[in-house]
């Protein structure tokens, strides 16, 4: 079978040689980069399209989330409005009896 970068990152997250050895986090992308003998950017590609779970638990915080799953939560829902601004009104509206109730 030819091993391709996908393939070699795949087998390094099995083997769980992306974790350090002293088990405290993973490794940067730029060293598994090093150790898989690609590019960081190649690392990373497939650990976004690959294995987002894993992707989620180390590296996610340095880095934008996934544009599909952007674009997922975006989609409109209740009348054209994403749930983002649907959740802000209803805390608003909250707020506003809490206010009126005082008054």
């Amino acid at each position: 079978m030819k091993e391709t970068n996908r393939t070699n990152v795949a087998a390094y997250l099995a083997e769980q040689r992306h974790l350090r050895g002293d088990l405290r986090g993973a490794k940067t992308l730029t060293q598994m980069a090093a150790e898989l003998g690609t590019t960081r950017s190649t690392v990373r590609r497939w650990l976004r399209r690959d294995h987002w779970d894993i992707w989620m638990d180390h590296w996610a915080s340095a880095a934008i989330q996934d544009p599909a799953r952007q674009r997922e939560a975006k989609r409109p829902v209740e009348g054209g409005r994403p749930m983002l601004v649907l959740d802000f009104h209803r805390c608003l509206a909250e707020r506003t009896n809490e206010v009126s109730i005082m008054e």
